[in-house]
């Protein structure tokens, strides 16, 4: 994945700041843009999946821990970065309690911005290529039958081939037939790595039950 795609969002009510953290990060050869307040970084309405904020603690009418507060409830991932003149611990351990990447003192050390900016790219490379593998793991167990959906259901809560059978009101052969074909499917050679793929899956599915991405989730 290019960091070069990354974006770099500067924050701050003073421009000389701003443009010098604009020189210093397109030194790494980044994209930045650069906003006056947090509400004009918000009427933007900016969707990015690859880069971070680097945002003033304290500027006029909002703050950048209410710009924090506001991305939060909007489910806005990017990492932020806080750079504070007057920040104190305890403002640092909430901004970082909220999912702030770093809390920086000015004046800061170039190269502690430089290695904050590199860990929320990380960050972000992490989320995305974890969320392109959930996706090919719904992929797949979309492609299961309705019936093969069944027998692994009960398959993961450790009911034998014969219980299966039983509780299906089918052959013994035919729910072994259907493992094959969901293991197949799923190009796995056994049942307990066809359980940790849905494991990983089920960390993305807040909604609905143990195994969603056999039977019902729709996330």
């Amino acid at each position: 994945m290019d960091s070069n795609n990354a974006r770099i969002f500067v924050i701050d009510d003073e421009e000389s700041v701003r443009h010098s953290i604009a020189w210093l990060v397109g030194s790494m050869s980044l994209k930045v843009e650069e906003f006056a307040s947090a509400q004009s970084f918000l009427d933007e309405n900016i969707s990015c999946s690859l880069g971070c904020l680097i945002v003033d603690v304290r500027m006029p009418n909002m703050s950048g821990l209410q710009l924090q507060k506001v991305l939060l409830e909007r489910n806005f991932q990017l990492p932020i970065i806080f750079l504070s003149a007057y920040g104190d611990a305890h403002m640092g351990a909430h901004a970082i309690k909220n999912g702030a990447i770093d809390f920086l003192q000015k004046p800061y050390q170039n190269q502690d911005l430089l290695d904050a900016i590199n860990s929320a790219l990380k960050v972000c490379k992490d989320q995305l290529e974890s969320k392109a593998k959930t996706t090919g793991y719904f992929e797949k167990f979309d492609s299961l039958s309705q019936r093969e959906k069944e027998v692994l259901n009960l398959v993961a809560e450790g009911k034998t081939s014969k219980q299966i059978a039983q509780m299906l009101e089918i052959s013994h052969k035919t729910v072994e037939a259907h493992r094959a074909s969901f293991l197949r499917k799923l190009g796995s050679k056994s049942t307990s790595s066809v359980i940790q793929m849905a494991v990983l899956a089920n960390q993305h599915c807040r909604e609905c039950g143990w195994l969603p991405p056999f039977v019902n989730c729709k996330s």
